[in-house]
């Protein structure tokens, strides 16, 4: 057998199948647009080497569309054909497959945090656990694997930035500020194309309202993204949220305009509908409307990608930013068949992601469409029992306070005094600083005063 970068075995003779699955492996969490063509070369290279085909399978199944699961199907079952793993490592990797299509999110994350355990430089496999995790709001749990793996680490092993950068988000998203920053600089430091180690760097700036700071960090780094994939896209949002919070609105939709919607990139046209991006646009347009900002026509594309996820219950954080598209365009028929087929999708699925659409998801897409309605008091009498659940749903604490911002709306437009001092309070609580320099929250605590 050969071993990869890290020195773990691997099912084939093929020293160049295992090159191309080691190129593959960086390309993802490096967040660079050529991993999957790296697969394809490790099967061409070795057809009966079964974990480029189970690599493969994960990364189809990650893009959370049911219309690419027959694809990831059939890459599963390339891999039970193929040489037989000889490995607990693939093994653990083709379980993971096989929960994941079978909608068992925790199960597969498990598979990943064994793989993780026994061979802690398996980036791979702390990245698809990381990103499986945050989209169902366990923070924690992806804070502990990156964590217990902690002691395994130094500068001499490949992929390190891409660790310390895993690391930071994981330590951020669970109140760390100090230590996260400290690993997301590092990260830039040693490479600075390193898109997650600037985004978790990003994500403490945020929440401690350092406005300026956040602006010149991205600003300084964004010459650095041109090999970057979708995340490109994410830390514009980022910036544009930096500059919408501190009230340079023109700016913030000049960043919508020219990098959030080009569709003449070349990410865009290659997938113009990828599930974060539907966040970034629904997240922004509504944050800036919400401070008075004309929108125009920019939200009938977003609603049009909405329109094609009813039904889609891969992604909770997305399912709701649907909801709320749809409505903004005055879709209403749409938005509440979206809300219905979560219904009857929480009455049906037995694993851990209807739980998480009943929770959070259905309360938070009501309030969505109540909102856009001018039904105030429905927000408050759905949103406000829910708030302390919509971890549930995914995202991160800057996300997800987009949510918190229409309700604290609706209590304003209802002079809900006494509401807006509890929920003001439960922001800073979650780690949201320096409320009363943030455009979204000023008017508020004025209203408190």
């Amino acid at each position: 057998m050969q071993k990869d970068q890290w020195g773990y075995a691997v099912t084939t003779k093929n020293s160049q199948a295992v090159e191309a699955l080691d190129r593959a492996f960086n390309g993802y969490f490096h967040f660079r647009t050529d991993a999957i063509k790296n697969l394809d070369t490790a099967i061409t290279e070795d057809p009966r080497f079964a974990l480029p085909h189970i690599a493969r399978g994960i990364l189809l199944e990650s893009l959370k569309k049911p219309e690419l699961h027959p694809m990831a199907f059939g890459e599963l079952e390339a891999a039970k054909n193929a040489r037989m793993p000889a490995s607990a490592r693939e093994i653990h990797y083709l379980s993971a497959l096989e929960a994941a299509l079978a909608g068992q999110v925790t199960a597969a994350v498990t598979h990943y945090q064994q793989i993780v355990n026994d061979h802690p430089h398996d980036l791979f496999a702390m990245r698809l656990a990381q990103s499986e995790l945050f989209w169902i709001g366990e923070v924690a749990w992806m804070r502990d694997i990156s964590e217990r793996a902690a002691a395994h680490w130094s500068a001499d092993v490949p992929g390190y930035s891409a660790y310390l950068s895993i690391r930071a988000f994981g330590l951020e998203e669970n109140g760390d500020s100090g230590p996260a920053e400290k690993c997301g600089r590092e990260a830039v430091e040693i490479d600075p194309t390193d898109c997650w180690g600037a985004h978790a760097v990003a994500h403490v700036q945020i929440m401690q309202g350092r406005l300026d700071d956040g602006i010149a960090w991205l600003t300084g780094l964004k010459g650095n993204w041109s090999a970057a994939n979708h995340i490109v896209h994410h830390l514009w949002w980022h910036l544009a949220l930096f500059q919408a919070e501190r009230g340079d609105y023109a700016a913030a939709l000049d960043v919508y305009d020219n990098r959030l919607r080009d569709l003449d990139s070349p990410l865009m046209q290659a997938m113009p509908d990828f599930y974060v991006d539907i966040q970034n646009d629904t997240a922004l347009l509504q944050r800036l409307e919400l401070r008075g900002v004309e929108i125009g026509d920019r939200w009938a594309p977003v609603a049009n990608l909405a329109k094609a996820r009813i039904g889609n219950h891969c992604s909770p954080f997305t399912s709701a930013h649907c909801a709320l598209a749809l409505a903004a365009s005055g879709r209403f028929d749409e938005a509440r068949e979206l809300i219905s087929r979560i219904r009857d999708f929480v009455a049906e699925d037995k694993g851990p992601l209807g739980a998480r659409y009943a929770m959070a998801v259905l309360p938070a897409s009501e309030a969505a469409v109540a909102h856009r309605m001018n039904e105030h008091q429905q927000v408050i009498d759905v949103l406000l029992p829910a708030r302390r659940n919509l971890w549930q749903m995914g995202g991160s604490h800057a996300q997800r306070d987009l949510f918190l911002q229409l309700l604290v709306d609706s209590a304003m437009k209802l002079g809900r005094r006494d509401i807006l001092i509890m929920l003001l309070d439960e922001i800073q609580a979650l780690g949201f600083d320096h409320l009363t320099e943030r455009s979204s929250y000023a008017d508020a605590v004025a209203m408190t005063h």
